[in-house]
């Protein structure tokens, strides 16, 4: 179990704390108590509470133990530390968003999504809040108003995670071409994500847009260090398509390329796997 002794110097005043240094402690801070266990979360909250003690009047503080109340499921606590933060500091946004993500852990949508709006018409650039107002909206049946907030998401944040929710979306409803492009334009902006690009990959291949999977396996094949993988899955590929001299000439491709890898990598599990499957498919791929 972890032991948290946090002095008062490790937390800054309100009066000093600077927005972006408050946000980023927010969803730190946030991010951390929700890995705890409920012992955990206990040890947390009296420890912050023993700060507290020595500066009652510290909004940042406030805002911190609110958020373990809210990830410990107690309500009436974090709801009275999110009402004494707003009151010490009422310009402080984030005690919007975290009283937003208590109502909606407490099943009160309707409430939950007012607050995001208030929140989001002084914050439109937080991402997370836009991504939190976008499940929102497409259970409420409103998908094309839940890309919105998500393409904002993507725009405002660097994280690939926002690019993932949106392309998912997009799948969702019947928009793959779409889903991959959101995907490219993401990868591209942060100067080329493979995840992305695979992501897109296998949107296009689920879809069934084979000429474009094709391309991008091709450019995959010629970029990436093991093209023996991708001519693999190009060959899988064109089988499913019904295009099988090529998909015979993919496969014969894939061997000449699994040769080159080094002797020593090939012991590994996945790598004896691969040769097999490449192996078992060459019978059906005599030369011509």
């Amino acid at each position: 179990m972890w032991r948290i002794r946090l002095q008062r110097s490790e937390f800054p005043s309100q009066r000093t704390v600077s927005r972006p240094l408050l946000a980023f402690a927010f969803a730190f801070f946030a991010s951390l108590a929700s890995s705890f266990a409920h012992g955990d979360l206990h040890e947390a909250i009296d420890a912050v509470t023993q700060v507290i003690a020595k500066a009652p009047g510290d909004a940042a503080l406030l805002l911190r133990r609110a958020e373990l109340h809210r990830m410990h499921g107690a309500w009436p606590a974090a709801e009275a530390d999110y009402a004494e933060a707003r009151r010490l500091k009422p310009d402080m946004e984030v005690v919007t968003l975290g009283l937003a993500q208590m109502r909606l852990a407490q099943g009160r949508e309707k409430d939950a999504l007012k607050l995001l709006d208030a929140f989001l018409v002084k914050r439109p650039e937080h991402a997370d809040a836009r991504a939190l107002r976008a499940g929102m909206l497409e259970k409420r049946g409103d998908w094309k108003k839940a890309d919105a907030d998500l393409a904002a998401a993507v725009a405002s944040s660097p994280e690939p995670h926002h690019a993932t929710a949106r392309a998912q979306l997009l799948e969702r409803h019947g928009q793959p071409a779409a889903a991959a492009r959101c995907l490219d334009e993401a990868s591209r902006a942060h100067g080329r994500v493979p995840v992305l690009e695979q992501q897109a990959l296998a949107i296009e291949e689920r879809a069934g847009l084979t000429d474009a999977a094709l391309r991008r396996l091709d450019d995959l094949t010629a970029r990436e260090p093991r093209p023996d993988i991708w001519l693999t899955r190009k060959a899988k590929l064109l089988e499913k398509a019904g295009r099988a001299p090529e998909a015979r000439d993919a496969w014969r491709r894939a061997a000449a390329a699994f040769e080159k890898v080094p002797a020593d990598k090939r012991a590994s599990k996945a790598n004896r796997q691969l040769a097999a499957e490449i192996e078992a498919a060459r019978p059906a791929a005599p030369a011509p």
